[in-house]
């Protein structure tokens, strides 16, 4: 089962079901073998940050609703001088910056991520709903997919 990723090929062989997040998976990269249980917790967050890109590239592509295009970009927190990417769907970077306005013109109160997402519920749940019938329809989608939760079980195990 091969497929292409930035002109190389990846394959996903699991000894058990996806659920079982089974540690002795291995992720084969051209001629380069990454046995998971191997990566660093820096090595995974690279590996995630790869295949997550990948994947919002892929869905992207098949969208057709601008609303729930996946929008990735760099910030810097405040109190740091370290980059970090964000990626969040067009909907909820439209309604932040129209809950912003809102605010400084006293219209409304900001909202914090949690009052947001609240807020945003039916349309998470609609790129929910895209997002599950791109992967029953693409299989390289849903092995991106099925990749980024080992990597994220994998880090979290590492993280408890």
């Amino acid at each position: 089962m091969n497929t292409p990723v930035a002109g190389k090929f990846f394959s996903l062989i699991c000894a058990f079901v996806f659920g079982l997040f089974n540690l002795a998976t291995f992720v084969i990269a051209a001629e380069e073998q990454i046995v998971i249980d191997d990566l660093t917790p820096a090595q995974l967050r690279d590996e995630i940050e790869k295949i997550q890109t990948e994947f919002y590239r892929v869905f992207n592509l098949a969208n057709n609703d601008p609303d729930l295009e996946i929008v990735c970009h760099d910030y810097v927190p405040t109190g740091s001088h370290i980059k970090q990417q964000a990626c969040e769907p067009q909907f909820v970077i439209d309604r932040r910056g129209q809950n912003a306005n809102d605010t400084r013109f006293s219209v409304d109160t900001l909202l914090d991520a949690e009052g947001l997402q609240n807020e945003l519920s039916a349309e998470f749940a609609k790129l929910t709903e895209a997002m599950n019938a791109h992967a029953a329809e693409n299989t390289y989608f849903k092995e991106l997919n099925e990749i980024l939760g080992m990597l994220r079980g994998r880090l979290n195990e590492l993280s408890q």
